[in-house]
């Protein structure tokens, strides 16, 4: 879903940061694998609940509401939040507005 939203309003200034949060992941191998992608500029290590929760919650979910989808404009305001469950065509038109 993200990856074809990526390729089509990357040039218009649009851009895509991905974040996943899982109990067993390994950070250093985590950090391994984007420098392998080339993407070292991103970094990785193991957040406490209370930190997941308030990045949940800064896209206006409740604790435990995963996957969710924060938009922020370029000036940093949240402009809108998805949570799933939610259509392509939800997240196709919040980030379209984005790039107006």
């Amino acid at each position: 879903m993200l990856a074809s939203l990526k390729a089509e309003y990357e040039s218009k200034g649009v851009y895509f940061i991905s974040l996943t949060i899982e109990p067993n992941d390994d950070a250093s191998a985590v950090a391994s694998w984007l420098k392998r992608a080339g993407a070292e500029s991103l970094n990785t290590a193991r957040a406490s609940d209370g930190v997941k929760d308030q990045m949940i919650r800064m896209g206006g979910a409740e604790p435990g509401a995963i996957p969710a989808n924060v938009m922020i404009s370029a000036g940093g305001e949240v402009t809108r939040s998805l949570v799933a469950p939610f259509k392509h065509a939800d997240l196709e038109s919040a980030v379209a507005a984005l790039a107006n």
